[in-house]
């Protein structure tokens, strides 16, 4: 009998504990292409609340959004994508003065960067991002408000659909850049 409780409890331990971390951004291999020296603060991006939660999601139908069982991602989504934006933007535009708001900011910041994820979930075989952001020119005090949508082909796989999301992302995150350097 007590050789039967321990195989039930090492099976029920084992077989419930088996869960796989997914991240995006950890990998990028970033060319400089511009040079904005200039100070720019990102605050921290919004995400539906579907992604302020540990598991990982997708859609399956036009009204209907599953967990993927056993799915999780690594770090909150809210902090690993504005990290992964702030990180772009160092290392695209060779501008180590890109850092987050309002904890590491100055008075000299030139533009504050701010984004809105309105959609960002795997449906079909395809990643779609809708999101919309401001930049927000401190010396003159203007405001430029964009909105971006991008879909991004995925093989149905987590790992695909992974790869699928960061490509995504990084397609907002060039977007962002190319509106700042304008």
């Amino acid at each position: 009998m007590k050789t039967l409780l321990t195989l039930l409890f090492l099976l029920l331990t084992v077989g419930c504990g088996t869960k796989s971390y997914y991240t995006l951004g950890d990998n990028l291999s970033i060319e400089s292409t511009d040079t904005y020296k200039e100070n720019i603060a990102v605050v921290r991006v919004e995400v539906p609340k579907y992604l302020e939660e540990f598991k990982l999601v997708r859609q399956t139908t036009p009204y209907n959004v599953e967990i993927i069982d056993k799915a999780n991602w690594l770090t909150p989504m809210q902090k690993r994508l504005t990290d992964v934006l702030i990180d772009y933007l160092q290392q695209s535009m060779n501008n180590p003065n890109v850092h987050l708001y309002p904890w590491d900011s100055s008075n000299k910041d030139k533009k504050r960067v701010s984004v809105r994820i309105k959609k960002f979930i795997a449906y079909n075989n395809d990643v779609i991002l809708k999101a919309d952001y401001k930049i927000h020119n401190l010396e003159t005090n203007t405001i430029k408000s964009e909105l971006f949508k991008t879909s991004v082909k995925t093989d149905g796989t987590l790992d695909g659909m992974m790869a699928s999301m960061e490509k995504a992302y990084l397609e907002l995150a060039t977007n962002i850049k190319n509106n700042i350097i304008k």
